[in-house]
Protein backbone atom coordinates (compact mmCIF):
# COMPACT_ATOMS: atom_id res chain seq x y z
CA UNK A 1 0.00 0.00 0.00
CA UNK A 2 1.34 3.38 -0.91
CA UNK A 3 1.84 6.22 1.53
CA UNK A 4 -1.06 8.09 -0.05
CA UNK A 5 -3.43 5.14 0.40
CA UNK A 6 -2.36 4.67 4.00
CA UNK A 7 -3.00 8.40 4.74
CA UNK A 8 -6.46 8.26 3.21
CA UNK A 9 -7.39 5.20 5.27
CA UNK A 10 -6.10 6.81 8.45
CA UNK A 11 -8.13 9.99 7.88
CA UNK A 12 -11.30 7.98 7.17
CA UNK A 13 -10.94 5.93 10.35
CA UNK A 14 -10.23 9.06 12.42
CA UNK A 15 -13.36 10.76 11.07
CA UNK A 16 -15.51 7.68 11.72
CA UNK A 17 -14.19 7.41 15.29
CA UNK A 18 -14.87 11.13 15.97
CA UNK A 19 -18.43 10.81 14.68
CA UNK A 20 -19.11 7.76 16.86
CA UNK A 21 -17.69 9.45 19.96
CA UNK A 22 -19.71 12.65 19.25
CA UNK A 23 -22.95 10.74 18.78
CA UNK A 24 -22.48 8.93 22.08
CA UNK A 25 -21.90 12.27 23.86
CA UNK A 26 -25.08 14.05 22.63
CA UNK A 27 -27.74 15.18 25.13
CA UNK A 28 -31.52 14.69 24.73
CA UNK A 29 -32.99 17.43 22.58
CA UNK A 30 -29.87 17.98 20.45
CA UNK A 31 -30.22 17.91 16.69
CA UNK A 32 -29.38 14.45 15.44
CA UNK A 33 -30.16 12.85 18.81
CA UNK A 34 -29.56 9.15 18.70
CA UNK A 35 -32.79 7.32 19.43
CA UNK A 36 -34.26 3.88 19.14
CA UNK A 37 -35.92 4.94 15.90
CA UNK A 38 -39.32 5.68 17.40
CA UNK A 39 -38.70 9.05 19.12
CA UNK A 40 -39.28 12.38 17.37
CA UNK A 41 -36.17 14.57 17.08
CA UNK A 42 -35.49 18.24 17.67
CA UNK A 43 -34.87 19.43 14.16
CA UNK A 44 -37.51 17.33 12.44
CA UNK A 45 -39.69 20.40 11.83
CA UNK A 46 -42.48 19.23 14.18
CA UNK A 47 -42.97 20.94 17.58
CA UNK A 48 -43.04 18.12 20.10
CA UNK A 49 -43.93 18.24 23.82
CA UNK A 50 -41.31 20.22 25.75
CA UNK A 51 -40.07 21.87 22.53
CA UNK A 52 -40.71 25.61 22.21
CA UNK A 53 -40.05 25.57 18.47
CA UNK A 54 -38.69 23.36 15.71
CA UNK A 55 -37.59 24.97 12.46
CA UNK A 56 -36.21 21.80 10.96
CA UNK A 57 -32.57 22.70 11.24
CA UNK A 58 -29.81 22.71 13.82
CA UNK A 59 -28.75 26.31 13.36
CA UNK A 60 -28.75 28.98 16.07
CA UNK A 61 -29.51 32.65 15.38
CA UNK A 62 -32.64 32.17 13.29
CA UNK A 63 -35.14 32.49 16.18
CA UNK A 64 -35.10 28.83 17.13
CA UNK A 65 -31.97 27.32 18.66
CA UNK A 66 -30.42 24.00 17.75
CA UNK A 67 -32.03 22.47 20.89
CA UNK A 68 -35.50 23.73 19.95
CA UNK A 69 -35.82 26.62 22.43
CA UNK A 70 -36.82 30.14 21.41
CA UNK A 71 -34.27 32.88 21.15
CA UNK A 72 -34.71 36.46 22.50
CA UNK A 73 -37.91 35.65 24.51
CA UNK A 74 -40.17 35.65 21.46
CA UNK A 75 -43.91 34.89 21.88
CA UNK A 76 -44.42 31.18 21.46
CA UNK A 77 -46.86 28.33 21.79
CA UNK A 78 -46.61 27.31 25.41
CA UNK A 79 -46.16 30.78 26.93
CA UNK A 80 -49.84 30.92 28.02
CA UNK A 81 -50.49 33.94 25.75
CA UNK A 82 -52.84 33.51 22.78
CA UNK A 83 -50.85 34.66 19.76
CA UNK A 84 -51.92 35.06 16.12
CA UNK A 85 -52.19 31.65 14.51
CA UNK A 86 -52.79 29.87 17.82
CA UNK A 87 -56.20 28.40 18.62
CA UNK A 88 -55.30 28.05 22.30
CA UNK A 89 -52.32 28.29 24.63
CA UNK A 90 -52.53 26.65 28.06
CA UNK A 91 -48.92 27.26 29.00
CA UNK A 92 -47.68 23.72 28.68
CA UNK A 93 -46.47 21.32 26.02
CA UNK A 94 -48.86 18.51 26.82
CA UNK A 95 -51.57 16.90 24.71
CA UNK A 96 -54.82 15.56 26.10
CA UNK A 97 -55.84 18.59 28.17
CA UNK A 98 -57.95 20.34 25.51
CA UNK A 99 -55.06 22.25 23.93
CA UNK A 100 -52.33 20.38 22.07
CA UNK A 101 -48.58 20.92 22.42
CA UNK A 102 -48.68 22.93 19.16
CA UNK A 103 -51.48 25.17 20.41
CA UNK A 104 -54.39 23.73 18.43
CA UNK A 105 -57.70 22.74 19.99
CA UNK A 106 -58.44 19.11 20.62
CA UNK A 107 -61.82 17.48 19.80
CA UNK A 108 -62.99 20.61 17.90
CA UNK A 109 -63.94 22.51 21.04
CA UNK A 110 -65.46 25.97 20.36
CA UNK A 111 -63.01 28.72 21.29
CA UNK A 112 -62.24 32.39 20.78
CA UNK A 113 -60.30 32.54 17.53
CA UNK A 114 -62.07 29.74 15.72
CA UNK A 115 -64.16 32.14 13.62
CA UNK A 116 -67.43 31.10 15.27
CA UNK A 117 -69.21 33.50 17.64
CA UNK A 118 -70.10 31.59 20.81
CA UNK A 119 -72.41 33.93 22.85
CA UNK A 120 -72.87 31.21 25.42
CA UNK A 121 -69.13 31.49 26.11
CA UNK A 122 -69.38 35.28 26.48
CA UNK A 123 -68.08 36.07 22.97
CA UNK A 124 -69.31 39.26 21.27
CA UNK A 125 -67.41 38.55 18.04
CA UNK A 126 -64.90 36.08 16.59
CA UNK A 127 -62.90 37.06 13.52
CA UNK A 128 -60.69 33.99 13.56
CA UNK A 129 -57.53 35.77 14.64
CA UNK A 130 -55.81 37.12 17.74
CA UNK A 131 -55.14 40.62 16.41
CA UNK A 132 -56.16 43.86 18.16
CA UNK A 133 -57.41 46.90 16.25
CA UNK A 134 -59.51 45.09 13.66
CA UNK A 135 -62.84 45.51 15.48
CA UNK A 136 -62.66 42.29 17.47
CA UNK A 137 -60.16 41.77 20.29
CA UNK A 138 -58.11 38.57 20.81
CA UNK A 139 -60.56 37.83 23.66
CA UNK A 140 -63.51 38.08 21.24
CA UNK A 141 -64.93 41.39 22.54
CA UNK A 142 -66.01 44.20 20.21
CA UNK A 143 -63.76 47.23 19.90
CA UNK A 144 -64.67 50.92 19.63
CA UNK A 145 -68.45 50.60 19.93
CA UNK A 146 -71.18 50.08 22.52
CA UNK A 147 -70.75 46.66 24.07
CA UNK A 148 -73.10 44.08 25.47
CA UNK A 149 -72.04 43.96 29.08
CA UNK A 150 -71.37 47.68 29.58
CA UNK A 151 -74.59 48.15 31.58
CA UNK A 152 -76.29 50.30 28.90
CA UNK A 153 -79.07 48.92 26.67
CA UNK A 154 -77.95 49.59 23.07
CA UNK A 155 -79.83 48.55 19.91
CA UNK A 156 -80.60 45.71 19.36
CA UNK A 157 -80.03 44.59 22.97
CA UNK A 158 -83.06 43.51 24.99
CA UNK A 159 -81.21 44.03 28.27
CA UNK A 160 -77.73 44.75 29.62
CA UNK A 161 -76.97 44.00 33.26
CA UNK A 162 -73.30 44.87 33.03
CA UNK A 163 -71.94 41.34 33.17
CA UNK A 164 -71.36 38.40 30.88
CA UNK A 165 -73.25 35.86 32.93
CA UNK A 166 -76.30 33.76 32.10
CA UNK A 167 -78.96 32.78 34.62
CA UNK A 168 -79.61 36.20 36.10
CA UNK A 169 -82.47 37.25 33.80
CA UNK A 170 -80.23 38.73 31.09
CA UNK A 171 -77.99 36.45 29.04
CA UNK A 172 -74.33 37.02 28.21
CA UNK A 173 -75.41 38.18 24.72
CA UNK A 174 -77.90 40.70 26.15
CA UNK A 175 -81.13 38.83 25.40
CA UNK A 176 -83.83 38.23 27.99
CA UNK A 177 -84.15 34.84 29.62
CA UNK A 178 -87.44 32.98 30.12
CA UNK A 179 -89.38 35.35 27.82
CA UNK A 180 -89.67 38.06 30.48
CA UNK A 181 -91.50 41.25 29.46
CA UNK A 182 -89.04 44.12 29.12
CA UNK A 183 -88.54 47.59 27.73
CA UNK A 184 -87.53 47.02 24.11
CA UNK A 185 -89.75 44.02 23.37
CA UNK A 186 -92.35 46.17 21.49
CA UNK A 187 -95.01 45.42 24.12
CA UNK A 188 -96.13 48.27 26.40
CA UNK A 189 -96.10 46.99 29.98
CA UNK A 190 -97.84 49.70 32.08
CA UNK A 191 -97.49 47.51 35.15
CA UNK A 192 -93.72 47.86 34.71
CA UNK A 193 -93.99 51.65 34.43
CA UNK A 194 -93.67 51.78 30.62
CA UNK A 195 -95.37 54.64 28.76
CA UNK A 196 -94.37 53.30 25.34
CA UNK A 197 -92.28 50.54 23.77
CA UNK A 198 -91.12 50.92 20.18
CA UNK A 199 -88.88 47.86 20.18
CA UNK A 200 -85.59 49.72 20.07
CA UNK A 201 -83.19 51.63 22.31
CA UNK A 202 -82.96 54.76 20.16
CA UNK A 203 -83.42 58.29 21.54
CA UNK A 204 -85.34 60.96 19.61
CA UNK A 205 -87.99 58.76 18.00
CA UNK A 206 -90.74 59.57 20.51
CA UNK A 207 -89.99 56.76 22.94
CA UNK A 208 -86.84 56.71 25.08
CA UNK A 209 -84.66 53.61 25.62
CA UNK A 210 -86.29 53.43 29.07
CA UNK A 211 -89.76 53.32 27.47
CA UNK A 212 -90.84 56.84 28.48
CA UNK A 213 -92.53 59.24 26.03
CA UNK A 214 -90.39 62.04 24.57
CA UNK A 215 -91.28 65.64 23.73
CA UNK A 216 -94.74 65.66 25.27
CA UNK A 217 -96.43 65.79 28.65
CA UNK A 218 -95.43 62.71 30.61
CA UNK A 219 -97.28 60.53 33.03
CA UNK A 220 -95.24 60.94 36.17
CA UNK A 221 -94.46 64.64 35.87
CA UNK A 222 -97.02 65.57 38.57
CA UNK A 223 -99.38 67.36 36.14
CA UNK A 224 -102.72 65.85 35.07
CA UNK A 225 -102.68 66.00 31.25
CA UNK A 226 -105.51 65.03 28.86
CA UNK A 227 -106.15 61.29 28.89
CA UNK A 228 -104.59 61.04 32.38
CA UNK A 229 -106.94 60.33 35.27
CA UNK A 230 -104.30 61.32 37.82
CA UNK A 231 -100.57 62.08 38.08
CA UNK A 232 -98.88 61.86 41.46
CA UNK A 233 -95.38 62.49 40.13
CA UNK A 234 -94.04 58.98 40.50
CA UNK A 235 -94.10 55.68 38.67
CA UNK A 236 -95.43 53.59 41.52
CA UNK A 237 -98.62 51.58 41.85
CA UNK A 238 -100.54 51.14 45.09
CA UNK A 239 -100.72 54.78 46.14
CA UNK A 240 -104.09 55.63 44.53
CA UNK A 241 -102.64 56.56 41.14
CA UNK A 242 -101.05 53.86 38.98
CA UNK A 243 -97.74 54.10 37.13
CA UNK A 244 -99.70 54.75 33.92
CA UNK A 245 -101.69 57.60 35.51
CA UNK A 246 -105.04 55.85 36.01
CA UNK A 247 -106.88 55.89 39.32
CA UNK A 248 -106.88 52.78 41.41
CA UNK A 249 -110.23 51.38 42.64
CA UNK A 250 -112.01 54.69 43.24
CA UNK A 251 -114.46 57.00 41.44
CA UNK A 252 -112.78 59.67 39.36
CA UNK A 253 -113.46 62.73 37.30
CA UNK A 254 -113.31 61.61 33.70
CA UNK A 255 -114.98 58.22 34.06
CA UNK A 256 -118.26 59.48 32.60
CA UNK A 257 -120.15 59.12 35.91
CA UNK A 258 -121.14 62.17 37.98
CA UNK A 259 -119.88 61.46 41.48
CA UNK A 260 -120.41 63.54 44.65
CA UNK A 261 -118.51 66.82 44.45
CA UNK A 262 -118.68 66.67 40.63
CA UNK A 263 -121.04 69.01 38.73
CA UNK A 264 -120.59 67.07 35.51
CA UNK A 265 -118.48 64.29 34.02
CA UNK A 266 -118.26 64.01 30.24
CA UNK A 267 -115.70 61.21 30.24
CA UNK A 268 -112.75 63.24 29.00
CA UNK A 269 -110.13 65.66 30.27
CA UNK A 270 -110.81 68.46 27.81
CA UNK A 271 -111.80 72.03 28.72
CA UNK A 272 -114.17 74.13 26.62
CA UNK A 273 -116.80 71.48 25.98
CA UNK A 274 -119.14 72.52 28.81
CA UNK A 275 -117.50 70.40 31.50
CA UNK A 276 -114.03 71.21 32.80
CA UNK A 277 -111.22 68.72 33.40
CA UNK A 278 -112.09 69.02 37.10
CA UNK A 279 -115.73 68.09 36.39
CA UNK A 280 -117.21 71.57 36.96
CA UNK A 281 -119.76 73.15 34.59
CA UNK A 282 -118.51 75.84 32.20
CA UNK A 283 -120.26 79.01 30.97
CA UNK A 284 -123.53 78.64 32.87
CA UNK A 285 -125.04 78.81 36.28
CA UNK A 286 -123.48 75.96 38.17
CA UNK A 287 -124.26 74.01 41.28
CA UNK A 288 -122.15 75.57 43.95
CA UNK A 289 -122.37 79.16 42.78
CA UNK A 290 -124.96 80.09 45.45
CA UNK A 291 -127.71 80.80 42.90
CA UNK A 292 -130.65 78.41 42.60
CA UNK A 293 -130.82 77.38 38.95
CA UNK A 294 -133.11 74.83 37.30
CA UNK A 295 -133.06 71.91 37.94
CA UNK A 296 -131.31 72.48 41.27
CA UNK A 297 -133.28 71.76 44.44
CA UNK A 298 -130.85 73.89 46.44
CA UNK A 299 -127.51 75.69 46.10
CA UNK A 300 -125.68 76.69 49.25
CA UNK A 301 -122.59 77.92 47.48
CA UNK A 302 -120.29 75.05 48.39
CA UNK A 303 -119.49 71.56 47.28
CA UNK A 304 -120.03 69.88 50.62
CA UNK A 305 -122.53 67.23 51.71
CA UNK A 306 -124.11 67.04 55.17
CA UNK A 307 -125.28 70.64 55.45
CA UNK A 308 -128.79 70.17 54.05
CA UNK A 309 -127.79 70.66 50.41
CA UNK A 310 -125.63 68.08 48.70
CA UNK A 311 -122.62 68.80 46.52
CA UNK A 312 -124.81 68.15 43.46
CA UNK A 313 -127.46 70.61 44.69
CA UNK A 314 -130.14 68.19 45.86
CA UNK A 315 -131.81 68.48 49.27
CA UNK A 316 -130.82 66.06 51.93
CA UNK A 317 -133.70 64.23 53.75
CA UNK A 318 -136.01 67.21 54.28
CA UNK A 319 -139.10 68.72 52.65
CA UNK A 320 -138.29 71.17 49.90
CA UNK A 321 -139.84 73.53 47.43
CA UNK A 322 -140.00 71.66 44.19
CA UNK A 323 -140.98 68.28 45.57
CA UNK A 324 -144.65 68.76 44.45
CA UNK A 325 -145.78 68.80 48.09
CA UNK A 326 -147.03 72.07 49.58
CA UNK A 327 -145.15 72.40 52.83
CA UNK A 328 -145.72 74.93 55.64
CA UNK A 329 -144.55 78.33 54.41
CA UNK A 330 -145.17 77.42 50.76
CA UNK A 331 -148.14 78.94 48.83
CA UNK A 332 -147.75 76.35 46.07
CA UNK A 333 -145.41 73.63 44.80
CA UNK A 334 -145.64 72.57 41.17
CA UNK A 335 -142.65 70.27 41.30
CA UNK A 336 -140.32 72.35 39.19
CA UNK A 337 -138.06 75.34 39.43
CA UNK A 338 -139.58 77.32 36.58
CA UNK A 339 -141.08 80.81 36.89
CA UNK A 340 -144.09 82.02 34.84
CA UNK A 341 -146.24 78.95 35.27
CA UNK A 342 -148.29 80.28 38.22
CA UNK A 343 -145.91 79.08 40.94
CA UNK A 344 -142.48 80.59 41.36
CA UNK A 345 -139.27 78.69 41.96
CA UNK A 346 -139.62 79.70 45.62
CA UNK A 347 -143.12 78.17 45.82
CA UNK A 348 -145.04 81.49 45.89
CA UNK A 349 -148.12 82.17 43.80
CA UNK A 350 -147.71 84.41 40.78
CA UNK A 351 -150.22 87.14 39.54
Amino acid sequence: MTFSSRLTSTLFLSTLLAFALGACDQQPGDLGQMTDGDEALCGDGVVQPDEQCDDGNGVDGDGCTANCTLENNQPACGDAILQPGEQCDDGNGLDGDGCTANCTLENNQPACGDGLVQPENGEQCDDGNAVDGDGCTPTCMLEGQPLCGDGIVHPPEQCDDGNGQDGDGCTANCTLENNQPACGDSIVQPENGEQCDDGNAVEGDGCTPTCMLEGQPLCGDGIVHPLEQCDDGNGQDGDGCTANCTLEAQPLCGDGIVHPLEQCDDGNAIDGDGCTTTCMLEGQGACGDGVLQPPEQCDDGNGQDGDGCTANCTLEAQPLCGDSIVQPGEQCDDGNAVDGDGCTVTCLLEG
